[in-house]
């Protein structure tokens, strides 16, 4: 057997343990487990999924070293709230280091994007109005999937910017994105954003059709200021 061929198998179990890890927190989720909760015994979990216990375990493994449980040595596995901090602090000091600190990049996402839907309002073609539908609509699978979509919301503002016909305000996005990257990861991005995210979007769809600069405007406005007020690495509030 190659080299190749060991490396192939060996990464399958893995992804197979992610798929499962998945599982297990859209149940946790979607059974209302709280920090503090225990979760039912591996033997029970593993007979629900109809998975081994070794697998169950595997799984559970994964989730505790992302901090959303706790294995406690005879008695059970519990329910933890993710700790942030650490995660918040390790993306901020990366921001910092290139002196381009959250705040900033909002406030410049506050000067840029209502310019750009005023633009875009007039200026979409139907395809790039029925690209944007056709990525609302892929966030929306993956929420009901309980997958992450922070690509897909990066995509969203791409081509807002592009409907806008201006090869520099889309440039200046596709950057921006970049350096929003890190406020966007899976860690942040729960349930509860996600559904955030997919109705801005339809709100802001919406406005497109109607041919609005003004609502354009306003749904931007109103999702952008939503982010200020709900996001972590938010330090300062209007």
């Amino acid at each position: 057997m190659t080299a190749t061929g060991i490396h192939k198998e060996g990464a399958r179990p893995r992804r197979s343990y992610q798929r499962l890890s998945e599982r297990l927190r859209r149940f946790m989720a979607e059974e209302r487990f709280q920090s503090g909760d225990r979760l039912p015994p591996e033997r029970t979990l593993a007979e629900n999924f109809e998975v081994s216990r070794s697998s169950i375990r595997k799984a559970i493994q994964m989730l505790a070293d992302k901090g959303l449980l706790e294995s406690r040595q005879g008695d059970g596995t519990y329910v933890r709230a993710p700790d942030m901090e650490p995660l918040k602090n390790a993306i901020l000091e990366a921001v910092d280091s290139e002196n381009l600190v959250f705040d900033e990049i909002m406030e410049f996402r506050k000067i840029l994007e209502p310019a750009i839907a005023e633009l875009a309002a007039l200026r979409h073609s139907p395809e790039q109005l029925d690209q944007l539908k056709i990525i609302a609509c892929d966030q929306q699978r993956r929420l009901l999937a309980g997958q992450e979509d922070g690509d897909l919301d990066a995509r969203f503002h791409h081509c807002l910017a592009l409907c806008a016909g201006n090869s520099l305000l889309a440039g200046t996005m596709d950057h921006l994105n970049k350096r929003y990257a890190t406020g966007r990861t899976a860690e942040l991005r729960d349930a509860q954003w996600r559904q955030f995210s997919v109705s801005s979007h339809l709100r802001i769809i919406d406005a497109l059709e109607r041919r609005s600069p003004a609502d354009c405007r306003k749904a931007i406005e109103e999702h952008l200021n939503t982010i200020l007020q709900k996001h972590p690495f938010v330090t300062t509030r209007d």
